[in-house]
Formats: C-alpha cells, structure tokens, sequence
C-alpha cells in the first residue's frame, strides 16, 4: 500500500493544504506548531476516525482537532492498494456514526460511502494495532491494550503457521472463556447455568408446596359445601320469619295505604278538572305563562291609559291657551303661589299636633286594655287570705282581718272604677279632636289642589304663544296615533290571553279570567300539596306504586291476620338470624378467597414437572458444554504455547537484528512477550535486562526496533505497509540517527515511509539517504 497524495480542506489549525508523497522514504519538515503533528493525526483519522468521546480534549482528538472558526473539518487522501488507484474522502462532523465517508475508485470512476474505520480493509489492521504497528508517535510505544496486542500476536501467530490472518488465539479463548462464564460465572450465581441450578432448586419446592396444597383444599371444598348448606337453611329461616314480619307491617301500614289511594283519587278527580284541550295538565309552567300574558295585557292596558291622559292633559293645555281665564297674570301666578306656601305650612302643623295626638291615643287604649290589677287590690286580696288563714287560730282576729281586706278591696274596685271612668272621657276627647284635625288636614289637601290647579291653569296661559300652541297640536296628533297603536298591541295581547286561557275554558274577555284565575291557581296549589302528601306516603311505605296498594290493601281486607304473635320477639328472633347468616358468609368469604389465593400461589403439579424436567435436560447440557470448554482452553492455551514459540523467535530474532544496528551492535538480542513488552540483552553482558533500566534513547530504539519488525512481519502480500513516524528520532544522538536513517533508506527499498521532523539537522541527514524532503509551511 502506498500514500500519494493529501489534501486538507480544514483540520485543526490548517487550511487548504495539499501534499504530494513518492513511494520511497518521505521527509516532511516543519518548525514547532506548523501542523506535523496536525497532518499525521490528520492521516489516521481519515481511515479510522476517532473512537474516544471524552469531555477532556488531550483525550478526545476530534474535538482537539475541531476548527476553531467553525468550519467544516474535511479532507482527502490519495494512495494505491493492490495495483488499484483510490480517493478516500472524509467529512468530519460529531462522531463515528455521523461521519460522511466516500471512497472513490479512481480506475472505475465509482464512489461508495463506506464505514468510519476504512483502514480496517486496507491496513489488515484494528485502530489500536494500526498504532502499536505501523504509526510510530514521539513518545515510544503506546499504553497497554490486550485486545490490540491480541490481535498482532494472532497476526504473527498465524502467518507463522498458516498465513492465515482471521483465526486470532486471544478472540477464540476469550469466546470460549466467555460462553463458560456466561453459564458458570466465578460466583457461581450470575451464570445462565447458575440461575438455572437455582430455579430448579425453586421449582422443586414449588412443587413440593403444590402439592401439599391441592391435598389440603379437598378437605377445604367438603367443608365448604356443608356451611354453604348451613347458611341456606339459615336463610330459609330468616325468610319464613320476616314474611310474618310483612305481613304485620301491613296490616299496621292499611291506614296509610287507604289514605294513599284516597290521595291518588283526589289527585285524578283534580287532575281531570285541570287538563287543558290538549290533554296536558295545568301546572306551574302553565300559571306562569298565563300570568306573563295578563302582566302583558295590563302593560298594554296601562300604556293606553297613560296615553290617553297625555292627550286629555294636552287638550286642557290647548283649551287654556287658546281661551285664557281673565286673571291670567303674572301677579295672580305669584300671589296664588304664595296662598298655595300659607296652606301647605298651615297643613305641616297640623300633621304634627295629629302624630302626637296619635301617640297619646295609641298609649291610653294600650292603658285602659291592661288587665293588671293595681296595689291596693293585691293589697286587699292579701289581707283576706291572711284573715282566713289567721282564723283557723284566732276565731274573733281572724274574720276581722279578712272583713278588713274585703272592705279594702270593695274600696280598690270602686277607686279603680272611676278613674277607668274619667281615663275614657279623656280618651274620647283625645281621639274626637284627633279626627277633627284630620279633617282640617283633608280639607288643607283639597285647598292646595285647587290652588294649584289654578297655578297652573295660570302659568299654562302665560307660557301658551303660538309656536307653543302649534307644537302641542302637533304633539297632540302623535299622541292619538300613538294612543290607536297602543289599542291596537292592547288587542294583540288581550287576544293572545284568551287563546292561553281557551285552552282551559273558553271566555270573551279578561274580567272573565280572572274571575278564574282565583279558582285556578287555587286548584293547582291543592294539585301541588295532594302531590307533596302522595310522594309523603309512598316514600313512607317503601316507594309502592298504586297498583301494588291496592292490592295489598284488598289482599288485607279479604284475610283474617294472625295479630296476636309476639311481633318484638320475632324482630329479635330475624335480627339475629340476619346477623348470624352475615357473619356466616363472611367467614366462609374469607376462607375461600384464602385458598383461592394458596392455589393463585401455588402452581399447577404437572406444569412444575413438566418444567422440571426441561430444566433437567438445559442443566446437563449447559454442564457439558462447560466441561467441554475447559478442556478446549486447556489444550488451546497449550498450543498457543507452542505457537508462540514459533513466531516469537521470528520477531524477537528480526527485532535483534534491528536493534543490534541501531545501536552499532551494542546490544545483541531482544526478547518480546505477549503483551509485546521489550527485554534487552546487552552484548557481552549476563542476563537481560528491562527497557526501564535504559536512558531514554535506547529505548526508543528498542521501541523502534519492534515496530519496524512488527511492520514487516505484518506486511501485506504485495509489499510493506507504510510507516508513519512522528520526530521518532527526537531523542537519537547524531550517530543513532544516522543508524535510523539508513534502515529506513533500506525499508523504503520495499515500502513507503512518511517521517515528520522539526530538526533541520535530521532533515538534512535524511536527503543525504535519498529521502524526498518536504517543507511545510503553516
């Protein structure tokens, strides 16, 4: 595989920024912040994306290399892969998922949206293997990952053996480790085989409780039958009795259920000298209809009243003002007002000497109405009481006394008599001058109308000129028009109150309705109460209907009824036998609805076997499988063993190799682990030694090292993968980088290699070994 071409249209801090690659050792140079790193981050994520979405930015690439003004992160790359010319085009939005990627067949001229990780179909290569591999950062290998390193030790595995890359040791012994711990987890209770142990363990109860359970409810169903047959003996019972209750009550209910039909009749007697011709009845609907017609006949009535005094009030007023009286003058105007002053004066003191009069009336007739008796006839009364009391004693002070109080009290009556006597003289006085008063005030009333009339009769003539004449003439027209509508709507409602009222009778004038209307409404207040009574007693007897009184008020007459039972007692007697039948049911309600829920909670026997023994068969089978695994680990993890021997001689051998020149043969041997972490084996030195122990640049070329032997180990068919470094050489002196520099003039022999470097001096020494320099330019 080999990168042409790039073309950035905005990432990060770059914009528009095109670079060509030959398919040998490329050098892309470029001082601190120009993009180098920018443009191989660049590379990475147009085949892989990126698949971190963290909130911190040094760990979430898309989100560090996201434009800061806004705009559309996008690119494209040119490369060849197995003699075929490709375009892959990239837009960049929020993720993986949203990212629009075409790829474009450059030969055929097609184009394809294709997956986020592409570089999966062209490296041969997971993200995380792509950067253990092939893209080499500035910071020696990456942070551990078994699923990554899982994958190139299966690589190198099966290309040893097979040249197999799609059977990976890790990903089968994870599959299989993992379908046992589904079964049988390390707890041994999160496991499918686990919790099938577990439920059969359940059921197994279960079916135990079960059948405990149905032995016990047929003894419970015998024993429900026979109190259920008990309670309907009690109840057979309690009707026997409560039918003699019935009929007593009856029998005291006669006089109300003859009283109620008695009702019923009246109610029919009224009801039929109440229906209107259309068969209805009058009712308060009716009444109010019929007095909103009269109310509207006596508006009308009244209008036209009113109308026709307007019009005599106008024919006075034209009368006067075309033949004046003689003393229609100003002066007589004011001198008769002045009269009219006097009077009404003479006439507000005589109303107030009448409202005292009154009082004085009003408290002597309350005075003479007394009953009460004065002092001295108590006094009197007494004193004859003690005479006869005291004579019981005394014979001679006794009568004394008593004839004493007698004399007292004739004294009293007398006394009493005549001032009764002089009160009512006064009275009379009172109340005769009271009436005289009254009558001045009436004939006070009658003067000041007469003034009045004259008054006005007066001022008429003087405000009477001829446009005032002229205008109550015309005054007078409109009114008589007015006066013949007012007849006329008169008429109309007058008519409209016969044709209601015709529905009952038929009449010829209002006077005759009401006439009526007295006896009407009369009739309908008693249709109303009889109503009111009716509701009474049938509420009383239970809501009976009248054919249902009848009959019991018949079937009373024609039988004789036993009254001489003791009706408290048998009341008693059904009380209890009610409440007995209540507490009865009860009882058996809630034992039922106890086994109904013991069978609810129990399942039934033969579906609990039946489970049982399909559960069986799952568990024997699971166990099996689980036997099964463990020995397929087993033997796999041997094997493995022995695979790795293999190919890890190769890399480790290949990894020497490289690192022995690097280092101009001052180590000899690297050795690798699974985990592809690096020993070193110093020449001439016993034992190995870890790559901690080394200063930082040797174990970059030991970093290196492994790469570059991974790189070749995993090449595709036709040639080597590219290798994408980033100031990989930062930390080499001059001699180790003139080292790296000729290993790569020799891996670009066969493959491509794309360096970025931000020394001058490393940029220099690379094109003195051939290498394409390119200078880029922020």
């Amino acid at each position: 595989m080999k990168i042409n071409s790039l073309y950035i249209s905005s990432f990060g801090g770059i914009k528009n920024l095109k670079l060509n690659f030959n398919k040998g050792f490329n050098v892309i140079y470029g001082d601190n912040e120009n993009g180098k790193s920018t443009v191989m981050a660049f590379i990475k994520m147009m085949f892989y994306g990126s698949e971190r979405s963290s909130a911190q930015i040094s760990k979430n690439i898309r989100k560090k290399y996201t434009p800061w003004d806004g705009s559309q992160m996008a690119g494209s790359i040119d490369f060849e892969h197995e003699g075929k010319q490709y375009r892959l085009e990239r837009e960049f939005r929020s993720s993986n998922s949203t990212d629009k990627v075409t790829l474009c067949d450059l030969d055929l001229g097609t184009r394809q949206v294709v997956s986020a990780d592409i570089g999966l179909k062209f490296f041969g290569l997971s993200s995380a293997a792509f950067e253990r591999s092939v893209f080499i950062g500035q910071l020696g290998f990456p942070e551990s990952n078994a699923e990554a390193e899982g994958e190139i030790n299966s690589k190198l595995s099966n290309i040893v053996l097979t040249g197999d890359e799609s059977v990976s040791f890790e990903a089968v012994y994870k599959r299989l480790e993992k379908a046992k711990l589904a079964l049988m987890s390390k707890s041994g209770k999160a496991g499918e085989y686990d919790k099938n142990l577990k439920l059969y363990t359940e059921l197994k109860e279960s079916l135990e409780h079960s059948v405990e359970i149905n032995n016990t409810l047929k003894i419970k169903v015998a024993e429900f039958e026979q109190r259920e047959a008990r309670i309907l003996l009690l109840q057979k019972n309690a009707q026997a009795v409560k039918e003699k209750l019935d009929a007593e009550q009856d029998v005291r209910n006669a006089t109300k259920l003859k009283k109620y039909l008695e009702l019923k009749q009246s109610l029919d007697e009224l009801n039929a000298q109440l229906t209107l011709d259309d068969g209805t009845l009058i009712d308060e609907m009716y009444l109010r209809k019929l007095q909103f017609c009269i109310s509207k006949v006596e508006s009308a009535a009244a209008k036209t009243k009113g109308k026709q005094t307007e019009i005599e009030t106008l024919n006075k007023s034209l009368e006067i003002g075309l033949n004046p009286p003689q003393n229609a003058t100003q002066d007589t105007a004011d001198a008769i007002q002045k009269e009219i002053e006097a009077i009404e004066k003479e006439n507000s003191e005589l109303k107030e000497k009448a409202a005292l009069l009154a009082s004085e009336v009003d408290n002597k007739e309350s005075a003479s109405a007394s009953k009460k008796m004065g002092v001295m006839q108590i006094a009197a009364i007494v004193l004859v009481v003690a005479g006869l009391a005291i004579s019981f004693v005394s014979l001679i002070a006794g009568p004394i006394i008593a004839l004493i109080g007698v004399g007292a009290f004739a004294f009293a009556l007398i006394s009493a008599k005549t001032r009764r006597k002089a009160q009512l003289c006064e009275f009379e006085n009172k109340k005769a001058e009271l009436e005289k008063i009254k009558s001045s005030i009436s004939l006070k009333k009658q003067e000041i109308a007469a003034k009045t009339l004259s008054f006005e009769t007066i001022k008429t003539a003087l405000q009477s000129s001829e446009a005032v004449l002229e205008k109550q003439s015309r005054m007078l027209e409109e009114a008589k028009l007015q006066l013949e509508e007012l007849k006329a709507t008169q008429s109309v409602e007058e008519a409209a109150l016969l044709q209601q009222f015709g529905k009952y009778k038929k009449v010829e004038n209002t006077e005759e309705i009401n006439s009526y209307l007295e006896e009407i409404s009369a009739k309908a207040a008693n249709q109303k109460e009889i109503k009111q009574q009716i509701n009474f007693f049938a509420k009383d007897l239970g809501g009976i209907s009248y054919e249902d009184a009848e009959e019991k008020l018949k079937a009373i007459t024609q039988s004789e009824m036993n009254l001489e039972d003791d009706f408290d007692a048998l009341k008693l007697h059904y009380e209890k036998l009610t409440a007995q039948i209540l507490e009865e049911k009860s009882s058996l309600a809630a034992d039922k609805a106890e086994a109904k829920a013991a069978i609810s909670s129990a399942e039934n026997p033969e579906i609990i076997q039946k489970k049982m023994k399909e559960l069986d068969a799952k568990l024997k089978s699971q166990k099996e499988f689980c036997n099964a695994a463990d020995i397929s680990m087993q033997i796999l993890a041997q094997s493995f063993a022995e695979i790795r021997r293999g190919y890890g001689s190769v890399l480790e051998k290949r990894a020497g190799e490289i690192f022995a020149g690097l280092t101009s043969g001052k180590y000899e041997s690297v050795a690798v682990s699974k985990s592809l972490e690096i020993n070193v084996t110093e020449t001439g030195v016993f034992g190995g030694r870890e790559i901690d122990y080394l200063s930082s640049g040797t174990a970059d070329q030991a970093y290196l090292s492994l790469r570059l032997a991974l790189a070749e180990l995993i090449a595709d068919g036709e040639g080597k993968l590219p290798m994408l470094l980033d100031d990989a050489l930062t930390q080499y002196d001059d001699g180790r980088t003139k080292s790296a520099l000729q290993y790569f003039k020799k891996y670009a022999e066969k493959g491509q290699i794309i360096m970025f470097t931000c020394h001058n001096s490393i940029s220099v020494m690379a094109e003195s070994f051939d290498a394409d320099i390119i200078n880029i330019k922020k």
